[in-house]
């Protein structure tokens, strides 16, 4: 250390510290603490950060109440809608509600093929009749109603021969499909 380095405390003059277990009347003590720290304040800027903590809070606030409503407010409305009435239809409505269904069915002698629930011997006399039947139509769709055991090359010949016969639109009905409009 050079002499005009002040060490890190001063005591007053004359002053003395006492020794450990001394106790001294009358005088008073005191110390200085010099410290450049302490006394000088640095240069200090204005803090422009953003604290996020909080925001952060809030978000997950948030979060937590929108994952706890979010089962409770998928409700829906009941409401019965109108039936039609099929009675009042007009021929041109019944031509339209007349689809033309091609089945496909698995048996011990081989796939069953109908028209319209009206069994076909071979492709070719399902040729014929489809062609009959869209011959004049303008509506140029069939749908085609295949069982799950028949084999998926039938259910294409049969699909092939729909379009040979003038057929522009296809329409695949499920088992499913089926079993829901039973059901309503």
């Amino acid at each position: 250390m050079s002499d005009t380095s002040k060490p890190p405390y001063t005591q007053m003059p004359d002053s003395q510290p006492p020794k450990p277990g001394e106790v001294r009347k009358g005088r008073h003590r005191r110390w200085v603490v010099h410290s450049h720290e302490a006394s000088r304040p640095s240069h200090t800027e204005a803090k422009s950060d953003i604290n996020i903590t909080p925001l952060i809070d809030v978000m997950l606030v948030l979060l937590i109440i929108f994952m706890v409503v979010t089962p409770l407010a998928q409700k829906g409305l009941d409401i019965g809608l109108p039936q039609a009435d099929t009675k009042q239809q007009t021929p041109e409505q019944q031509s339209q509600s007349n689809q033309v269904v091609l089945g496909l069915e698995e048996s011990a002698a081989g796939a069953i093929i109908t028209v319209n629930k009206s069994p076909v011997s071979n492709l070719e006399e399902l040729h014929t009749r489809l062609a009959d039947i869209f011959q004049t139509k303008s509506d140029k769709t069939i749908f085609v109603k295949a069982s799950g055991k028949v084999p998926y090359g039938k259910v294409v010949e049969a699909m092939d021969v729909a379009r040979g016969a003038g057929v522009e639109r296809i329409g695949i009905i499920s088992e499913k499909m089926v079993q829901e409009a039973a059901g309503e």
